[in-house]
C-alpha cells in the first residue's frame, strides 16, 4: 500500500470519525433556531480532525520517510482528478439539493441552510477520499 493511500484511509476513517462524534453530540442541529453550541461543536470537531490528520501524516511519514518523498507520478494525479471531479458533483448536487429542500419544503432557518450545505461538503470528501483509495486498489 502506498503512502497516499494510506493517507486516504486516515483522512477517510478520521472524517467517518469526527462525523460521528459531532452527531452524536449536537443532535438538535436541524432546529429552527439552533444555538451557538452548534457551531463551537463544529469548530471543536474541525480542530480535532485537523490533529488527526497531522499526527497521521507525521507517524506514516516516519514509518516510510522514502514513500513519503516520492514526488506524485502520472497516475497519482490522475487519481486525484477523477476523485476530485467525482467528489465535485456531489457537493454541488448535495448542497443545491439541501438548500432547495431546506429552504422551500421546510422553511427552516439560515443557520440550518449553512449546515446543509457543511454536510454536502463533508460528503463530498468521503467520497473522494472513498474514490482515491477504490482507484489506487482498482490500479487505474
Amino acid at each position: 500500500m502506498s503512502f497516499r493511500e494510506k493517507t486516504a484511509w486516515v483522512s477517510l476513517c478520521a472524517i467517518i470519525a469526527v462525523s460521528i462524534l459531532y452527531w452524536l453530540h449536537v443532535p438538535t442541529v436541524f432546529e429552527p433556531a439552533p444555538t451557538g453550541w452548534v457551531f463551537h461543536a463544529l469548530l471543536a470537531c474541525v480542530g480535532v480532525y485537523i490533529l488527526i490528520e497531522v499526527i497521521a501524516y507525521i507517524v506514516l511519514r516516519l514509518r516510510n520517510p522514502e514513500d513519503a518523498r516520492d514526488p506524485r507520478d502520472e497516475r497519482e494525479k490522475l487519481i486525484d482528478i477523477q476523485a476530485r471531479s467525482i467528489a465535485y458533483y456531489v457537493f454541488v448536487v448535495g448542497a443545491l439539493f439541501g438548500i432547495f429542500v431546506s429552504l422551500h419544503l421546510i422553511r427552516s432557518s439560515p443557520a440550518t441552510v449553512g449546515m446543509v450545505v457543511w454536510v454536502a461538503f463533508v460528503l463530498a470528501e468521503l467520497v473522494k477520499q472513498a474514490m482515491r483509495i477504490y482507484l489506487y486498489r482498482r490500479g487505474a
